[in-house]
């Protein structure tokens, strides 16, 4: 499964590549570009705020889980333990079962907790994508952008302040959520 700028970044790319790139190598006038951090940008977001609450609240809760269901397996471990000299045969197996059983339990419990962890980032990160095409494409057209680029270490090799968008995004985002 891809991040979450690896994704954006992906998306933002083929969209860039698609509408801004192409035609504006057709035309000779010079690139006009501009830098975004997209990871800055989806963390002060009202919806990605409200994805983190969400996916923190859930790990929360998961991992509240977690530590109740390991309390239990070492509950029966410790009842293992002490009963090795005065147990029967037949009831150490049963207990060793129940062990074995739980530990089972707690890796499908942990593996299901972080598949629906992804689930539930991936479909906040889609909502968020839907929010930002039209803020980045108003954006593109008002400030008549050839192309934008994420602001992303070892992607852009250099930028001006000049280009960096970032604080703009946020902003139509924020004014976007109010009056919506």
């Amino acid at each position: 499964m891809m991040s979450t700028s690896t994704r954006i970044r992906a998306v933002l790319v083929a969209v860039a590549l698609t509408l801004f790139a192409l035609p504006a190598l057709a035309q000779d006038a010079p690139l006009r570009i501009a830098v975004v951090d997209l990871d800055l940008v989806v963390a002060k977001s009202p919806l990605g705020q409200q994805l983190a609450g969400r996916l923190e609240a859930f790990q929360q809760q998961a991992q509240t889980e977690a530590e109740t269901m390991q309390t239990a397996a070492r509950d029966i471990r410790t009842r293992l333990t002490e009963g090795v000299n005065s147990l029967s045969e037949e009831k150490l197996n049963e207990l060793q079962k129940q062990f074995e059983d739980k530990q089972i339990e707690i890796r499908r419990f942990r593996d299901d907790k972080q598949r629906e962890a992804q689930k539930l980032q991936s479909e906040g990160l889609r909502e968020i994508e839907q929010q930002l095409e039209p803020v980045f494409e108003q954006i593109r057209t008002e400030g008549n952008y050839d192309l934008i680029l994420n602001r992303v270490p070892g992607v852009v090799i250099m930028a001006g302040d000049r280009v960096d968008i970032t604080d703009q995004v946020v902003a139509r985002l924020e004014s976007s959520n109010a009056g919506g």
